[in-house]
């Protein structure tokens, strides 16, 4: 989603100095419409957080859920709780009664169905794909070539009880599977340096997690073994309109596919007020095994 506004009007969460403080909330400006509850991203928000150590102050969070004027709900990036504007361009429209689980999963999943329309056409689904990192994210990418019917899709993961176990016909590896022996891996984690090894020579490397600033890439190796690298951020070259197509896309797939009540271990619910032990968690490297995590706020 779009860049929010860094020192986050009407955000519940505030990161300072390496720690997150929760806010009282504040009267929702006038023809605004209020949080009912939000949805962690949780390398982003840890980057943000552990960078307010040494500079200012971060709003936490930018995915947040409110009531629309019609009846359904809309997702928009506004930090955590804050109340946001009905006809914000960059709302994702929520049909009545989507439960926030489904909402959770999509919203991880878009990044990967935007992302893989540069390079996943239809003649390549019988080939296979691995996917590196057990977050959301990489959670959310293991669904979306599911989606595409991808026959083939392999999860490497160290996670001590991956998410991804539970979806039929995924391979579940916790070393990767050999020294430039894949044809399209995708990473998850923001760190492709390993992930470039694996790819054999004229293969394709995704880079779906965000690297950091200082993250990078050997060209002489790109170079080398002719490997493609392609830039997945969900923001680049994707116009509002078919952000919105493909979400109602994947939302529509996901409240079809994922029965929430089988997968519990998937989902962490508490109310935001209560987030400040999360955050020391997330902080302190003792992430919670619940790759999605919703914030309640009414």
């Amino acid at each position: 989603m779009a860049m929010i506004d860094p020192k986050g009007i009407g955000a519940r969460i505030i990161f300072r100095r390496g720690t997150a403080t929760v806010v009282p909330r504040v009267p929702a400006r006038q023809g605004w419409l209020a949080a009912r509850y939000s949805v962690v991203s949780p390398g982003t928000e840890l980057r943000h957080l552990l960078a307010t150590a040494d500079e200012d102050d971060h709003a936490a969070g930018y995915m947040t859920v409110t009531d629309s004027l019609d009846g359904g709900q809309l997702l928009t990036p506004v930090p955590h709780g804050a109340d946001a504007q009905p006809d914000d361009h960059r709302a994702l429209p929520i049909p009545p009664g989507t439960r926030p689980e489904h909402v959770a999963v999509a919203r991880f999943q878009l990044i990967a169905a935007l992302g893989l329309r540069r390079w996943m056409s239809d003649n390549r689904v019988s080939e296979p794909v691995v996917v590196i990192g057990g977050g959301p994210v990489a959670l959310g990418c293991v669904l979306e070539l599911k989606r595409r019917g991808v026959a083939q899709v392999v999860a490497v993961t160290r996670h001590p009880r991956p998410a991804a176990a539970v979806i039929p016909d995924v391979t579940m590896l916790t070393e990767p599977p050999g020294v430039a022996t894949q044809t399209f891996v995708i990473d998850c984690t923001g760190r492709p340096t390993r992930a470039l090894a694996m790819v054999t020579p004229g293969g394709l490397l995704g880079l779906l997690g965000t690297p950091g600033d200082a993250a990078d890439l050997s060209s002489a190796a790109v170079h080398r073994q002719g490997v493609a690298v392609v830039g997945m951020h969900e923001l680049a070259g994707h116009s509002d309109q078919a952000r919105r197509s493909a979400f109602e896309t994947v939302l529509g797939w996901v409240g079809d596919t994922v029965d929430i009540d089988a997968v519990p271990r998937w989902f962490a619910r508490f109310p935001g007020e209560r987030a400040g032990p999360f955050y020391a968690a997330l902080a302190g490297n003792r992430r919670g095994t619940a790759p999605f995590v919703i914030l309640e706020w009414s």
